[in-house]
């Protein structure tokens, strides 16, 4: 189903890449999720009045929630896609985060007003059903088919663009089939065993499901706005592609900085032999600065580090350093590694990684690497210096 929609209203649809079919798709599905919406709202706020049942009147108010996020998303993705200018120069893609976040905010506002209403219902419960609501039990059959469709379309849409407002919309069409289940359900109870306080009882689970994907739809948009680290799948991707030259000696203090699912920045250091011709070593980062946009998208800068290759007494003194560093804890890692030797004693100039969880102060940390290392090898004198752990690398300390 996805597929033909997408041939009918997608133009170039496989090109994902693309800024414009990327936008399509989001237009896309909001335009989907309008029209389904708006049927199922009025189709349950119809059952719900006619029956006077509490939680159909709370599962149509979701669906009006909903409608109104899907009007959302087609204002995110209308914005997102415009080109960067002089007040935004890294564009406009965060637009859609943000309006991930608003639809958060009315689905949290939402649930509360139906955990309200719900509540009130449990300890002031209606008259019992007299006839049994076959209209209802219909329209919740069909609601639920129709949602199931919605979830499937929305995370189809949503996984093939990595956009994670199409994906919140797949999560809440998703909890929808389980909540109108549980409406379902609440028909049959109410009617059967004239259970009345069971209208007020379900439908204040509809409304602990609309909270609960109110409230993590939320948390993901703010961990995104946040500064959450970039999908490991990136990571790993991008450092394939550095590391491909054999001219690479090493990589570290990568950064990457996200404006958008395709506006991605980077800069990381690279590790050159500092006797080859400077411009030959500036040609190959400019080709892999290129070749990471080429294949990722991601725009790269290089830092070029010289350093030296077949020295003995520097490998000598990198083999005492490295082993004192994986003594203390194997997750710290080295880099910019160099030796500055006299007569007397040898300067050993190196950075470290500190994991954000291993519980030791900067000195702690620094002295148990001294303390090692002098024990190895008193002649050698450690100069440290801390870097902040951005990205997680391995064997970032090459």
């Amino acid at each position: 189903m996805v597929e033909i929609l997408l041939k009918w209203f997608v133009r170039d649809y496989k090109n994902t890449g693309n800024e414009k079919v990327r936008t399509r798709y989001g237009l896309l599905g909001a335009g989907f999720g309008i029209i389904t919406n708006l049927i199922l709202f009025a189709a349950k706020l119809t059952a719900g009045l006619i029956t006077f049942n509490l939680s159909i009147i709370a599962d149509a108010l979701n669906n009006l929630s909903d409608f109104g996020n899907c009007f959302l998303s087609l204002f995110g993705f209308k914005i997102s896609s415009k080109p960067a200018d002089k007040d935004h120069p890294y564009g406009h893609q965060r637009m859609e985060y943000i309006v991930s976040m608003i639809i958060s905010i009315v689905i949290i506002a939402l649930g509360a007003l139906a955990a309200y209403e719900a509540v009130k219902g449990i300890i002031t419960p209606g008259e019992k059903m007299t006839e049994f609501p076959l209209l209802s039990v219909i329209i919740l059959v069909c609601s639920i088919g129709l949602k199931i469709v919605q979830s499937l379309v929305y995370y189809s849409l949503g996984k093939r663009i990595d956009s994670i407002a199409l994906k919140a919309n797949g999560a809440d069409a998703r909890n929808d089939v389980f909540s109108t289940s549980a409406v379902l359900i609440g028909v049959f109870i109410s009617f059967y065993p004239g259970f009345t306080q069971a209208d007020g009882i379900l439908a204040l689970v509809v409304s602990l499901f609309i909270l609960y994907t109110g409230f993590s739809i939320l948390k993901n948009t703010a961990d995104i706005l946040l500064g959450e680290k970039p999908s490991n799948e990136t990571i790993k991707r991008f450092i394939k592609i550095i590391r491909s030259d054999p001219n690479v000696l090493g990589l570290h203090d990568l950064e990457m900085h996200c404006y958008g699912p395709n506006a991605i920045f980077a800069s990381v250091h690279v590790e050159v032999d500092g006797k080859k011709d400077v411009f030959v070593s500036h040609d190959m980062i400019d080709n892999l600065e290129s070749e990471c946009y080429k294949k990722l998208g991601i725009k790269t800068v290089i830092h070029m580090d010289p350093v030296k290759v077949n020295d003995p007494l520097t490998e000598q003194c990198r083999k005492v350093v490295g082993d004192a560093i994986k003594n203390v804890d194997n997750r710290i890692t080295f880099h910019d590694f160099r030796i500055v030797s006299g007569p007397t004693h040898i300067n050993a100039v190196f950075d470290i990684v500190v994991p954000h969880d291993l519980g030791k102060t900067v000195k702690q940390i620094t002295d148990a690497i001294d303390y090692r290392v002098k024990k190895a090898d008193p002649k050698i004198h450690v100069v440290i210096s801390i870097d902040q752990q951005y990205t997680m690398l391995s064997a970032e300390n090459d």
